[in-house]
């Protein structure tokens, strides 16, 4: 990129869309060293966060959470709209969203509080992400995530930082994976087609090496500012 491409990138408000484990959270932190476009951590993030689960509401719905049920949407847009609002300057800058919006009442929020201008659709076949997600691990301790297949563990079982035996998640496991597709057909779709209809979609297929896919993610953001 040269230095104009990077001052127009820099403005940019992104989000990534995508049913579990097309590697969102891998995409949007590639993007992020890429470009310097702020990081926003993704609703599951903040809700699977252990102090966030001390507090009245992450003890009210982070038991659905892990079930794979999503929280009611108007508490997540308020909670992504102050998150953004804190990491953004009062959304000054550009940013990197990884799974919100992703309801069409979320997306309608956005549209109108906070102003995606691009979402970009990470396309894998489910059969695929069947393999993926049964394959992947997380550190009970400090939340990194791994995968047997793709981004695996130095030592066995256990956390590269850490050293503590890695985890399935709960939301990974075989009957709550189903759950999240179904969920994901009949929340997400219509949220595409609402940035579909606005002409600010970019799909992208997720069923390739990282590198690869990253490289498509750059190139075709670069193609739109240009």
């Amino acid at each position: 990129m040269n230095e104009q491409e990077k001052q127009k990138i820099g403005k940019l408000k992104i989000a990534f869309i995508g049913r579990p484990g097309t590697g969102k959270g891998t995409q949007t932190e590639i993007l992020h060293q890429e470009t310097g476009l702020v990081l926003i951590p993704s609703p599951g993030d903040i809700y699977r966060d252990p102090e966030f689960r001390k507090t009245p509401l992450g003890k009210e719905i982070g038991e659905g959470v892990d079930k794979g049920i999503f929280a009611p949407n108007e508490v997540t847009n308020q909670i992504m709209k102050d998150k953004i609002s804190a990491l953004t300057n009062n959304n000054q800058v550009g940013f990197i969203s990884e799974g919100y919006p992703r309801t069409l009442p979320q997306a309608e929020f956005a549209e109108k509080e906070i102003g995606i201008n691009w979402m970009i659709n990470l396309e894998v076949p489910e059969s695929r992400l069947m393999e993926r997600l049964s394959r992947r691990r997380v550190c009970p301790k400090c939340k990194t995530n791994f995968n047997f297949a793709t981004n695996p563990p130095k030592n066995g079982n256990l956390c590269d930082i850490c050293q503590v035996e890695l985890v399935l998640r709960d939301d990974d496991k075989l009957e709550n994976i189903k759950h999240r597709f179904v969920v994901y057909h009949e929340t997400a779709e219509p949220t595409i087609e609402f940035y579909r209809q606005r002409n600010k979609i970019i799909d992208i297929n997720g069923d390739r090496p990282v590198e690869d896919v990253a490289k498509s993610v750059l190139e075709s953001l670069l193609n739109k500012i240009n």
